[in-house]
């Protein structure tokens, strides 16, 4: 921070701690029928702050000297004191002391200084009614001044908060104002042109190839040959005419016993060798062929993971947005309510995401010292929002006076849990199959199922990678379709060795219960709804087979009590029925519980139940539900 503003921060608290002791010299002189109430209430507010303000305290001493009776003067300096011990002992007890309380323990402490001439002198009915008046009036204007004072005093360091940080650089989550994530996404996407590109070079016809393979011939045969004369100048048409006929039938895979058997140059004393050079040099420009082929194949599958790139870093760029300067009472309501439940935060934010929901940042602590529970935390942000909130996954329990960074968002309308059943290929010492259920912080609920090629531990690699990736891409905040692509360009990217896998993507908004599936290669997915069951089908080639495949994709609305069926090959194949998809949909609908696992662990008996209790394939059965919080 500049020096300029740390002057501006250190006068701004200065003017702050004398408007302090102005409101302290104005409520000494403020008199109610011979009372003071203003003192005590405006006192019980200003002790609520940790901070120090020696100015308050000259404001009130001199007010109190300049306006009141020396009686009062004591009467007041007594109900002060007593008021900053016993609010400093029950934040000591307590680790926190709100408003309402600190106005109950001023309220209570002026009725009781009032009435306490009860014990000695005979007071009158009217002294002691203002007496105990006096006292409900302190404990409302207490809460009042709290109030007034905690929301006056937020809502100002925000605006110089803002003030601030418009005349520096903007650095919040989501921010670009100079334009650096778009100019990137723009470049990365004019290289993926760039790669495309170069795959629309002309590619040279097989005529061109065989001219260029007699020439490469002669040159290197016929050029100390003695009958190169003969040949190439007497017999020049025929000779062109016999050599290509000759390389036509070493482009057909002909033998070079059947070439030589068809003696198509019957005065050529080096034929034999001519056939062997020629065969030897056409395998070769096969060769550089398939290697042409197989960089083409490359440059297309980079060229699509950099326009995916490019995707996902626009998708960024126009996704979270800061919300502090329109926000400006929210974040003062979230600063006050969190005070009164005895914390200290700072460096508040409020981000919005693409879909209009709401994210919550600050620095939290103990204000008192101690361990607050973090759900103290979680109940003053929905307090001050109006919205119920959820924390980070993990974010610590107790919160002490070591400051941490917590992360809330605004919570889900649902719940998912899922199930899962599996049973390996007898034999077999690991399962092809491989699946993932997580959950991302943006409210969606993910179902990542993979079948790889065959069985055993190259399919288990296989079906592991496609679900690593997945899970990878979209922690990493890729789009879902973003990550199918590069996961399945990185599937084609496998060398030598071909690696196929199916892919069954579950993609389940908790906020909406909008629920996205896409399939690659994957079996038949059921979707059960109360006493109905819907068959979601597709008919894809495996992931790795082709870069620009991206699947199939099913979109249905999830409500409270649905189930989501997601089965392997294996589970249907060997149902040995006419239509197991109709046959496995029965199955599920005579089904009746709402445990996730249990459904999945009683259908796989039903499925076991028709294989004979053995597994000639890989089966694997994952359920997922949904309900409303």
């Amino acid at each position: 921070m500049r020096t300029g503003q740390w002057k501006t921060m250190g006068i701004g608290s200065l003017i702050g701690k004398m408007i302090y002791a102005v409101f302290g010299l104005a409520a000494s002189m403020l008199c109610i029928m011979g009372y003071y109430p203003v003192v005590p209430a405006f006192y019980t507010a200003c002790c609520l702050d940790k901070k120090r303000n020696f100015l308050l305290y000259i404001g009130l001493v001199v007010g109190m000297g300049w306006c009141m009776p020396v009686a009062a003067i004591v009467k007041y300096l007594f109900i002060l004191f007593v008021l900053g011990i016993a609010i400093r002992f029950y934040i000591w007890a307590n680790r926190r002391c709100s408003g309402w309380t600190a106005g109950m323990i001023a309220g209570i402490t002026t009725i009781a200084m009032n009435t306490s001439g009860l014990l000695i002198l005979n007071m009158e009915k009217k002294a002691l009614i203002l007496g105990i008046s006096e006292g409900v009036i302190v404990f409302a204007l207490a809460v009042l001044f709290h109030y007034g004072i905690g929301m006056g005093s937020q809502i100002f360091r925000e605006r110089h908060k803002n003030r601030v940080e418009e005349e520096g650089v903007e650095t919040m989550v989501g921010m670009d104002p100079q334009g650096r994530i778009h100019a990137f996404a723009e470049a990365v996407d004019e290289l993926s042109v760039a790669f495309a590109a170069m795959d629309g070079r002309q590619k040279p016809k097989q005529q061109d190839h065989l001219d260029i393979l007699a020439q490469e011939i002669t040159g290197k045969l016929c050029a100390d040959c003695d009958g190169c004369v003969v040949c190439l100048e007497q017999q020049k048409p025929d000779f062109w005419i016999k050599i290509r006929r000759m390389l036509q039938a070493v482009a057909q895979h002909s033998t070079k016993e059947e070439i030589l058997s068809q003696n198509f140059m019957e005065e050529c004393p080096r034929y034999s060798g001519m056939v062997e050079e020629a065969i030897w040099a056409f395998s070769r420009m096969e060769l550089n062929e398939a290697w042409y082929h197989r960089l083409q194949e490359n440059r297309k599958v980079i060229a699509d993971q950099l326009d995916a790139m490019a995707d996902a870093l626009q998708d960024w760029d126009q996704g979270i947005r800061c919300m502090d300067r329109t926000e400006r009472v929210l974040l003062a309501k979230i600063a006050f309510e969190t005070r009164e439940r005895g914390l200290d935060v700072k460096q508040i934010h409020v981000y919005e995401d693409k879909e209009k929901r709401r994210m919550v940042t600050a620095l939290v602590a103990s204000k008192w010292g101690g361990g607050i529970p973090v759900k103290n935390y979680r109940k003053a942000l929905e307090r001050a929002s109006g919205m119920a909130v959820r924390l980070k996954e993990d974010t610590r329990s107790i919160l002490t006076q070591e400051p941490v960074m917590i992360t809330a968002y605004e919570d889900t309308c649902f719940y998912a849990l899922s199930g899962v059943a599996s049973e390996k290929e007898e034999g077999s010492s690991v399962s092809g199959d491989n699946f993932s259920l997580f959950s991302m912080e943006n409210g969606h609920y993910h179902v990542c199922v993979s079948d790889g090629m065959g069985s055993g531990p190259s399919a288990f690699r296989e079906s592991d990678m496609v679900v690593e990736l997945m899970q990878k891409f979209m922690e990493a905040g890729f789009p879902q379709e973003t990550a199918i692509r590069m996961m399945n360009s990185a599937m084609v990217l496998q060398g030598d060795r071909e690696s196929y896998s199916t892919l069954d993507f579950m993609d389940l908004d908790l906020y909406s219960g909008q629920m996205t599936i896409t399939k690659i290669g994957a079996a038949a997915s059921f979707l059960k709804h109360k006493d109905r069951v819907e068959c979601l089908r597709a008919s894809t080639l495996p992931a790795g087979v082709d870069a620009s495949c991206t699947g199939d994709v099913i979109h249905r609305k999830l409500t409270h009590g649905d189930f989501l069926v997601m089965v392997t090959d294996g589970v249907l194949e060997y149902l040995h029925v006419k239509n197991p998809e109709e046959k496995l949909a029965e199955m599920i609908k005579e089904i009746k519980t709402e445990n996730a696992g249990t459904f999945a662990e009683k259908l796989m008996e039903h499925v076991m139940l028709f294989t004979g209790g053995h597994a000639p394939d890989d089966m694997t059965i994952v359920i997922s539900g949904i309900w409303e919080k």
